[in-house]
C-alpha cells in the first residue's frame, strides 16, 4: 500500500509547484525529486556530479559564490538560508528565475544534512522587472545576440524620438551611429559574457552622457544609461571653483613672497598656463606710459621658445604701428575692464600687428580665444594680462574672467606696492647717507663701515655707526642700536649720535665717561630712548695703538690677532655686583656706573664692533651666533678689510635679515 503521507505530500508540492532535494554533508549524496530538473528547465544531465555542479552549469560565477557563501553561514551557524537567481535558459526556450530555501539539520552539535525546497520565481521577476524598467528615470535597451533590439523602455523611446514600433527588429547599427565606442562596449559583453560599466556619450538619436552598464541578459545584452549631465556639470563645476581657488592662492602665495614685484608680476603667466589659458603675456606699465612684455609661458614646451621671440617682437610692431599700444590694449587700459578678442583671436591679433614678423608669429602660434585684462591698482593701469586658449579649448566665460581679475588685482597692488617701496627706499636711502656718514681715517690704521638694514624695513632703523677724530688727536669708534625697527628708531638714532659727537667734543674723555655724559642727556633732555651702544678710543703709540672701550649693554667686539687667533673682547673691570662684562644700556639709569677695558693693538691686530643683528635671530641663539662669528672671522683671516666685512655678511645674514646690521672695522696698519 503506497505511502499515504508521502503521496499527499507529492500532491502538495507538484501542486504548489516545488522541488525538494536533501544533501548529506557526511558523505556528500544528494537526492532530489523529478520537479528539481523541470524547475531549472533543462533535462536531467547524467554527467553532472552533484547539486553544486548543476548550479555551476546554469547559474553565473557570482550567482553560484553567493549560493557556496550561503551554504557555507547556514553550517557554520546551523541555521538556514534564502536566495534567488537567474538560471540559463536551455536553446529556444526564456530564462528562468528560481528560489532557494535550505536549512541545515545538526545532531549532537554536528551539521549532518541540507534540506532545501526550489521554487520557480520567474514570474514574480519578470512582472517587477518590466515594471521597474518601464517607470526608471533612465534609458534601457535590450538586444539579441544579433544587435537587433529585443526591448527598450519609454524613457529610451523618448529619448529616440521614435516608437517602439519603429525601433523594435532593428540592428543596434541601424538605429544608432555606428563606430561608436558605445558599440565596442556591447561587443565585448557579448564576446566574452561579463558585464562592463563606462562612462561615454551616448551617439544619436538618444545623444547623452551618461554611464553605461551593459551585461548579458540570458538572451543577449541588456543596456542601461543612467544620465550623468548634471553630475558632470557640477563635477566640472567643482573642477573649475577648486582651479580658481588654487590659482588666487598660488598668486597670493607668490606675490608676498617678494618685494621685488616686477619679477614676481613677470612668473604670474607661469600660475595661469595651463590652469586657465594655453598661453599668456604679462606686460608692465610705467609711470611714463610706457608697456613693456616682462613675462611669458606657454603650456607646450615646445612653443615657449616661438611666445618669447614674440614677446620680444610685438611690442614694438604694437607701438611703431600704435603708439600707446594696440588698439585692445589701450580700450582695456581706459576701461578698466577686460577685453575680449574676437574669434579667432589669431587673426584679431595680426590685423593690429600689421605685415611682419610678429603677426606671422602670432599666427604660428594659432589662438582661438583671447583677453586682455588691466592690472589696476589706486586708480591707475600699471600692467595687462593677455591670456590666450588655442583651438579645441571653450571661450572665455563670466567665472574664468573673474578669475584673472582677481589674480590681476592681486598683481597689481603687489607690483603699486613695490613701485611705492622703492620711493620710500629712496627717501630712506637719502636720510642714512646723511646720519651715516664716512668713517674718519687715520695713517695708522684702516677703517671700514658697513650697514644692512632689515629686509621689510625702510632701509634704515635704529642701527648706527660712527668714528671721528677728537681735537686730543685721538679717534672715537661708535656702534649703537636704538630699540625698535622703524623711522622713530632712526631718529632717535640721529638724535643719540649727534649727542654724543657733541659731548665728545665739549669735554673730552674716556668712552666710559662718554657715555655716561651721553646718558645723562637722554635723561636731562627728555629723549624717549633706549638705546645698547659701544665706544672705542684709538691712541697712537709709538709701539702700537692703545684701544680704550666701554660698553653700554651692547654685544662684544671681536678681535682678530696677526696669525688668525680671534677672540672677543670684554670690560676687564668688574662692577660693584662683581660680574664681568657690558654695563648697562642707555636710558634705563643715567646714575648706573660705567666701566673701561684697555689693551695694545699691534700691527695686523683688526677689531670688529657690530650690533646683535649679525649674531641673533629668532631661530639662533647669541651664544650660537657669536660662535659663528668667530669662526667666520677665523676662515676670513686672510682677506683685506672691506673684503672681510662682505664675507662677514655673506656668511652669517639670512636672505631676508630679520634686524639692521651695522658694522665697523679697524686693522693696525
Amino acid at each position: 500500500m503506497p505511502d499515504t503521507p508521502r503521496a499527499r505530500l507529492d500532491l502538495a508540492l507538484e501542486a504548489a509547484g516545488l522541488a525538494t532535494f536533501e544533501y548529506d554533508l557526511l558523505d556528500g549524496t544528494f537526492t532530489s525529486d523529478a520537479r528539481l530538473d523541470a524547475l531549472f528547465g533543462h533535462p536531467p544531465d547524467t554527467s553532472a556530479t552533484g547539486f553544486q555542479g548543476r548550479l555551476a552549469e546554469l547559474v553565473s560565477a557570482e550567482d553560484l559564490v553567493r549560493f557556496r557563501t550561503a551554504v557555507t553561514d547556514a553550517i557554520a551557524g546551523g541555521g538556514g538560508f534564502r536566495l534567488e537567481f537567474r538560471v540559463r535558459a536551455a536553446a529556444g526556450a526564456q530564462p528562468r528565475w528560481i528560489g532557494i530555501r535550505g536549512r541545515v539539520l545538526s545532531r549532537d552539535g554536528v551539521p549532518r544534512r541540507l534540506l532545501g525546497v526550489v521554487h520557480d520565481a520567474t514570474r514574480e521577476h519578470l512582472v517587477d522587472l518590466s515594471s521597474a524598467l518601464e517607470s526608471l528615470p533612465a534609458a534601457y535597451y535590450a538586444l539579441d545576440p544579433d544587435g537587433s533590439l529585443r526591448d527598450l523602455n519609454a524613457e529610451a523611446e523618448r529619448l529616440s524620438g521614435r516608437s517602439r514600433a519603429e525601433l523594435l527588429g532593428r540592428r543596434w547599427g541601424e538605429v544608432f551611429a555606428a563606430g561608436s565606442p558605445v558599440e565596442g562596449v556591447l561587443a565585448d559583453v557579448g564576446r566574452t559574457g561579463r558585464a562592463a560599466t563606462v562612462e561615454l556619450e551616448h551617439p544619436d538619436p538618444l545623444g547623452l552622457w551618461c554611464e553605461l552598464r551593459a551585461w548579458p541578459d540570458g538572451e543577449g545584452t541588456s543596456v542601461l544609461l543612467l544620465p550623468t549631465a548634471a553630475r558632470r556639470a557640477a563635477e566640472e563645476a567643482a573642477a573649475r571653483a577648486t582651479t580658481r581657488v588654487q590659482v588666487l592662492a598660488r598668486a597670493g602665495e607668490h606675490l608676498a613672497g617678494t618685494l621685488d614685484g616686477e619679477t614676481a608680476v613677470a612668473r604670474l603667466s607661469g600660475i595661469l598656463v595651463p590652469a586657465l589659458g594655453d598661453w599668456c603675456l604679462v606686460t608692465v606699465v610705467d609711470e611714463h606710459g610706457t608697456l613693456r612684455d616682462v613675462g611669458w609661458q606657454h603650456a607646450d614646451p615646445a612653443r615657449q621658445e616661438l611666445l618669447g621671440t614674440y614677446a620680444a617682437t610685438r611690442m614694438r610692431t604694437i607701438l611703431g604701428r600704435h603708439p600707446g599700444g594696440s588698439s585692445y590694449m589701450k580700450q582695456a587700459i581706459r576701461s578698466g575692464g577686460p577685453v575680449v578678442l574676437p574669434e579667432p583671436a589669431a587673426q584679431a591679433f595680426a590685423e593690429v600687428l600689421g605685415p611682419g614678423a610678429a603677426a606671422d608669429m602670432v599666427r604660428d602660434l594659432d589662438p582661438e580665444f583671447a583677453v586682455v585684462l588691466p592690472m589696476r591698482a589706486r586708480s591707475r593701469t600699471v600692467g595687462l594680462v593677455t591670456l590666450a586658449r588655442d583651438r579645441g579649448r571653450r571661450r572665455f566665460d563670466a567665472e574664468d574672467l573673474a578669475t584673472v581679475s582677481g589674480v590681476a588685482e592681486r598683481a597689481a597692488l603687489a607690483l603699486d606696492n613695490a613701485r611705492l617701496y622703492g620711493q620710500q627706499q629712496k627717501i630712506a636711502e637719502g636720510l642714512q647717507r646723511d646720519l651715516l656718514t664716512p668713517p674718519a681715517q687715520s695713517p695708522h690704521w684702516q677703517t671700514a663701515v658697513r650697514y644692512r638694514p632689515a629686509a621689510q624695513a625702510a632701509q634704515v632703523g635704529g642701527d648706527w655707526y660712527d668714528a671721528f677724530h677728537q681735537p686730543d688727536g685721538s679717534t672715537m669708534l661708535v656702534i649703537g642700536d636704538v630699540v625698535g625697527h622703524d623711522i622713530g628708531a632712526a631718529a632717535a638714532m640721529g638724535q643719540l649720535r649727534n649727542l654724543l659727537r657733541g659731548v665728545s667734543f665739549a669735554a673730552p674723555d674716556g668712552p666710559a665717561g662718554l657715555l655716561a655724559r651721553l646718558d645723562a642727556a637722554i635723561v636731562g633732555l627728555g629723549l624717549p630712548a633706549m638705546a645698547t651702544a659701544l665706544v672705542g678710543r684709538l691712541e697712537p703709540q709709538p709701539d702700537g695703538v692703545f684701544l680704550e672701550f666701554s660698553s653700554a649693554g651692547h654685544p662684544s667686539p671681536v678681535m682678530l690677532r696677526e696669525g688668525g687667533i680671534v677672540v672677543p673682547l670684554v670690560v676687564a673691570e668688574r662692577g660693584a655686583d662683581g660680574r664681568e662684562g657690558p654695563d648697562l644700556l642707555l636710558g634705563v639709569d643715567a646714575t648706573t656706573q660705567r666701566h673701561d677695558g684697555e689693551l695694545l693693538l699691534r700691527s695686523g691686530d683688526t677689531v670688529l664692533l657690530h650690533t646683535d643683528g649679525l649674531v641673533e635671530r629668532r631661530d639662533q641663539s647669541l651664544d650660537v651666533g657669536t660662535a659663528r662669528l668667530l669662526e667666520a672671522v677665523a676662515r676670513h683671516a686672510d682677506l683685506g678689510l672691506e673684503e672681510l666685512c662682505d664675507a662677514l655678511l655673506d656668511d652669517l645674514l639670512p636672505e631676508h635679515p630679520e634686524d639692521d646690521v651695522a658694522l665697523v672695522a679697524v686693522r693696525i696698519a
